[in-house]
């Protein structure tokens, strides 16, 4: 019968294939019907990403490294340890090519070309949500030990390096962003957005 680590496993998976889903939505934001975000959604996470899991994390896929015993078939392997590759890159190229084939928000360039600013409705609620998905990603990161019977120092430090890579990343922005802005308009300006997305860079960079 079914053991919990297969519940468990199952679980673990159901929330990368979300993610992976929901990174694409944003590329598309207001700019696709919501019949055809069902249909991309069923077809990336029932058919693109269980391929992309397979090739890397089965065992048997061709980029799947063993450091004990035989190489990939194609050498060495890929190492991804909690999905950069197989999670957000996947989601990444479908969001790009989604963002392609959609085209931009209506006004985001103007007559001639410049891109123009469209600033989020409610700064709040999207430092709000950068904090919650920050929270999410200590299950994602130290989680991806799959297990602390001897991998609780694993996990931790996992969860020390994703909060200095965040945090780190957080004030890098905060500052760029302050330089450029005080460049440009010769004000000291404190852009929270933008620093918020380079918080959600540091964590997906880690």
């Amino acid at each position: 019968g079914a053991t919990n680590g297969i519940f468990a496993g199952w679980f673990f998976q159901y929330a990368f294939a979300a993610t992976a889903a929901t990174i694409v939505s944003g590329a598309v934001a207001e700019r696709t019907k919501f019949e055809a975000y069902l249909a991309y959604a069923f077809l990336l996470t029932a058919w693109v990403y269980p391929v992309v899991v397979h090739w890397v994390w089965s065992g048997n896929g061709f980029l799947w490294f063993d450091s004990e015993n035989a190489v990939s078939s194609i050498g060495n392997g890929m190492v991804d340890f909690a999905g950069c590759g197989v999670v957000h890159m996947t989601g990444g190229f479908a969001g790009m090519w989604g963002a392609f084939m959609v085209g931009p928000r209506i006004g985001r360039f103007d007559a001639e070309g410049k891109p123009n600013s469209i600033p989020g409705s409610n700064a709040s609620l999207a430092i709000l949500g950068v904090f919650i998905l920050w929270f999410g990603w200590f299950g994602f990161n130290p989680g991806s030990t799959l297990g602390l019977s001897g991998l609780a120092l694993t996990a931790s430090r996992c969860a020390v390096t994703t909060t200095l890579c965040a945090a780190s990343a957080t004030i890098t922005t905060l500052v760029i962003l302050m330089v450029v802005n005080f460049v440009t308009t010769g004000h000291i300006v404190w852009d929270l957005i933008g620093t918020s997305n380079g918080t959600l860079g540091g964590l997906v960079g880690i």
